[in-house]
């Protein structure tokens, strides 16, 4: 989210306060003890507020379009990209205002690398998936993110990742070059006068981008090359090992991805148009959903103890747990109440869903969540409107009863 260039801190700064001030809320109930499951009340259907949200199961089939295979392809990539905490257990902030999934490196790398020359330097680009991991909430640690970027062959991976580097390391005259031990191969470059560095790593027909920021030690006009060093050496230990598992599509055959998982988004609400999303919808293994909260710690927990296996984003948040009582217990563990929320009204003829109102302190955060268990399936819904979010996840249930 910060550019390397030094004679824009300014911009960084506003766009970091602005990232902390629009999080979503996201996740953040109590551990619940594994409910018994009892038979629910009865609901009909018929009788839910669902708004105009359409309420059946669609089959989206494969992509209609390069763009949308392209978009697949970065999604499938992230089921492979390690979450920061994974690489160092500092990193237990997320943010889920960051882009993630992207085919556009203006969209979601112009804050942090000299895009204008991208396509230049990289004209073969695929897709990317980038993590992004804090140490402190409040932008006082360290920032960690890690991009990779899918290319056709090694060869175009290779020559991509040193002309990214040679034009990003232009656009600043403080740009200096530097070594990554370990990974010889590396084309990276830091600036002495401050604690940020970047790195461009191609391994196999990837690009691994890493991205070190240092607030702290910035605030207190400190530099230690080393540590950085260490960070980024440490980073590639673990992502690169990863991501090798990842079987990239073969360009003729991207227009034969399928856009769903497991039935995972035929069972969402689609997204309303007026929605602001840095994502598509999309879906997952249920650990890549660590990649979209502001709490991965506690997700992840959630998460495990549900046995939780598949996850997907559209006009809800949809997970599948490991049975019906496992949904039902996650469902209060990541919708249950906390000292910033109170509750809210259930929606209309459906007392399984419940309601919640975000009345923390963070300005502009969405005020309204709702949240309902169905099957093996836990829905969660978000608007600044309680209608709105009672309308999406009745909307949803309704989708989830006739799914199959």
């Amino acid at each position: 989210m910060l550019q390397l260039r030094a004679n824009s801190m300014p911009r960084r700064t506003a766009y970091a306060l602005l990232m902390t001030v629009v999080l979503a809320i996201v996740g953040g109930g109590c551990d619940s003890a594994e409910p018994t499951v009892t038979t629910p009340p009865e609901v009909d259907i018929g009788k839910l507020d669902v708004g105009n949200y359409d309420t059946k199961p669609r089959q989206l089939g494969a992509v209609k379009s390069l763009e949308q295979a392209r978009i697949i392809e970065a999604e499938r990539l992230g089921n492979f990209v390690p979450a920061p905490m994974d690489i160092d257990p500092r990193f237990t902030h997320g943010n889920p205002f960051v882009p993630t999934v992207f085919t556009d490196p203006k969209f979601a790398l112009d804050k942090i690398m000299a895009v204008d020359r991208f396509a230049e330097a990289a004209p073969d680009f695929v897709a990317g998936f980038q993590s992004y991991g804090r140490t402190d909430a409040d932008t006082r640690g360290i920032d960690l993110l890690n991009a990779v970027l899918i290319f056709p062959s090694e060869q175009q991976a290779a020559d991509a990742a040193a002309a990214l580097e040679r034009a990003d390391r232009a656009a600043d005259d403080r740009n200096v070059t530097v070594a990554i031990p370990k990974y010889s191969a590396a084309q990276a470059h830091w600036q002495p006068q401050r604690q940020s560095i970047g790195s461009w790593y191609a391994t196999g027909t990837f690009v691994v981008f890493t991205w070190i920021f240092d607030y702290l030690k910035v605030f207190l006009e400190k530099v230690d090359l080393p540590a950085m060093l260490a960070l980024v050496e440490k980073s590639l230990d673990t992502v690169v090992p990863s991501i090798a598992k990842f079987r990239p599509t073969p360009p003729d055959q991207l227009m034969s991805l399928q856009i769903d998982l497991d039935g995972m988004l035929n069972r969402t609400i689609a997204r309303p148009k007026e929605d602001a999303w840095l994502n598509p919808p999309g879906a997952f293994e249920a650990r890549t959903a660590l990649h979209f909260v502001n709490d991965p710690p506690g997700t992840r927990r959630y998460l495990e103890k549900a046995g939780a296996d598949r996850y997907a984003s559209n006009g809800v948040e949809l997970y599948r747990a490991r049975d019906e009582a496992a949904a039902v217990a996650l469902q209060k563990d990541i919708g249950g109440l906390t000292k910033r929320f109170r509750s809210a009204e259930s929606p209309a003829n459906l007392p399984a869903a419940e309601c919640r109102e975000y009345i923390g302190r963070t300005r502009m955060a969405i005020r309204f969540y709702c949240s309902v268990a169905h099957g093996r399936y836990a829905a969660f819904s978000a608007a600044h409107q309680l209608l709105d979010a009672q309308q999406r996840i009745s909307a949803e249930y309704a989708v989830l009863v006739s799914a199959r």
